[in-house]
């Protein structure tokens, strides 16, 4: 896997051993990054269920000020302290070790300018994760959030105060769903 853009294009990236993640397309994430080119200079990143951290370290190479991941498996945060390591990028980078679910909460009170979200497909955490980050208002205002699922089920979109839905594309066999921060 390599990054697709900014300073560190084409630079390869530790991947995860085993079958317990799966990395984001590089397709995926250059779409992701053309959609939101006009947010990523000086952001706030946070990559939820971030594996080997691919979206926040792009999202560092092409310009964003900082980037918080969050994960729990011990292969993916072992690739993705190696990562941020061999990169240079530890200085920029907040990584929180644990439960998405659990550690949302610690965030309480900061903000966002982008949000990824990439849960294991078909769990049900897609909708709770974006519940909690509505709950405790992560999503700047403006600011652009994005989740991954499987083409083949749909995300149920829990009732939201403070992030409105935008657009779903189908990107090969993934769905990626697009949100706003409002008022």
């Amino acid at each position: 896997m390599r990054i697709t853009g900014g300073f560190l294009k084409n630079q390869s990236l530790m991947t995860p051993k085993g079958k317990t993640t799966r990395p984001t397309s590089e397709k995926l994430r250059m779409s992701v990054f053309n959609i939101a080119q006009s947010h990523i200079e000086n952001s706030r990143f946070l990559d939820l269920y971030a594996g080997s951290g691919a979206m926040g370290i792009e999202a560092l190479s092409r310009g964003a000020s900082e980037s918080t991941f969050i994960e729990k498996d011990r292969s993916a945060l072992k690739a993705l302290r190696e990562n941020l390591a061999h990169h240079d990028l530890s200085p920029l980078a907040t990584l929180l070790p644990g439960d998405v679910l659990i550690l949302l909460k610690k965030l309480k009170g900061k903000t966002f300018d982008l949000i990824y979200v990439d849960p294991p497909y078909e769990k049900g955490l897609q909708e709770k994760t974006l519940h909690l980050i509505d709950k405790f208002h992560l999503l700047h205002i403006g600011g652009l959030l994005f989740i991954e699922e499987s083409s083949h089920t749909a995300l149920e979109i829990p009732p939201l105060n403070n992030i409105e839905f935008q657009k779903r594309r189908k990107v090969g066999s993934t769905s990626l769903y697009q949100f706003i921060g409002k008022l």
